[in-house]
């Protein structure tokens, strides 16, 4: 694409009409930016954390400048990751070819919000005694909020971590989390005890059939 030279306004070249006095794109109205998350597909293996880690330091580049705030950021990412990769295991061998979990996140100025999918329904089941002493109480220690999002065939464990001295507003709060803590306030599925379900055998295969009282979610 080619460009006629800048033209004085009141003056005109040979066979040229005079530019305009004013930029015709200039009285166009901004456009908004949008902001979307970006996601990668994982596998099971050990090799997708070290690819979460690396994925999310990439997109949070632009908005976390705080090199210390980006490994906190990073190390949050590790947790999830790993935790999703345990559930995922417990539902099924996997080959290594497949990829049932999902990682995204939405970074701004203000925070990251984070979140992993995995092919397990149940409730989720935090590490209990993790080895390095992590777990998902290091999650919450750069969290403002961490919520847990169930269908019937998947959950998606959602964390929110506001940048360094950034207090978030009811409102940002309300926006990201929306329905977050309702599985915590709602009493444990009578039917399977909270447990969203249970394993069953056919012809030889084990799978885990969600709860038909409160589809998977361990909750009434």
């Amino acid at each position: 694409m080619t460009f006629d030279e800048p033209q004085i306004a009141g003056r005109s070249s040979p066979g040229r009409h005079a530019a305009p006095a004013v930029d015709p794109l200039a009285v166009l109205p901004p456009t908004p930016a949008i902001s979307r998350p970006s996601w990668i597909a994982l596998s099971v293996s050990r090799t997708s954390v070290a690819r979460a880690r690396r994925f999310a330091a990439a997109v949070i580049r632009d908005h976390v400048s705080d090199p210390d705030h980006a490994d906190s950021i990073v190390l949050v990412v590790s947790e999830l990751v790993t935790n999703a990769r345990r559930a995922a295991a417990e539902v099924r061998r996997w080959e290594p070819h497949d990829l049932p979990l999902r990682f995204g996140l939405l970074a701004t100025d203000r925070w990251v919000h984070l979140y992993v999918t995995d092919p397990d329904p149940r409730p989720l089941q935090p590490n209990p005694a993790p080895a390095n002493g992590w777990g998902l109480g290091i999650v919450d220690t750069y969290a403002a909020a961490r919520w847990v999002g169930y269908t019937q065939v998947d959950k998606t464990v959602h964390v929110l971590v506001p940048a360094p001295g950034v207090t978030l507003t009811a409102a940002e709060l309300k926006e990201r989390t929306r329905d977050m803590g309702t599985h915590k306030r709602e009493a444990d599925c009578s039917a399977c005890n909270g447990k969203g379900g249970s394993w069953k055998s056919h012809d030889g295969d084990r799978f885990w059939a969600p709860c038909v009282l409160c589809n998977g979610t361990g909750k009434q």
